[in-house]
């Protein structure tokens, strides 16, 4: 990833991605999950807490991925509609 997309990317998601997100229902989804988390979690064993985390962990890589494609996507059409366009 360039430099400055990865600048423009990472100011996004520290100063400006949880604004965005409390117009959505994320808030409410989100405690909805972690408390489904937790009662799963009480009836795993170690070894399976284990490879849970194991999940856990892929999943948030794969939801940042997510975010950033989103945001290449985002920037692709923003930078198509400055662009000049002939009929």
């Amino acid at each position: 990833m360039p430099d400055l997309m990865q600048t423009l990317f990472d100011y996004i998601i520290d100063y400006t991605h949880e604004t965005y997100c409390l117009q959505t229902k994320r808030t409410a989804y989100s405690v909805r999950r972690d408390s489904a988390r937790s009662r799963l979690e009480e009836q795993l064993t170690e070894e399976q807490k284990e490879l849970f985390e194991e999940f856990w962990e892929y999943n948030g890589k794969a939801e940042m991925e997510e975010l950033y494609a989103m945001f290449l996507a985002a920037f692709d059409q923003s930078a198509s509609l400055l662009r000049r366009h002939t009929a």
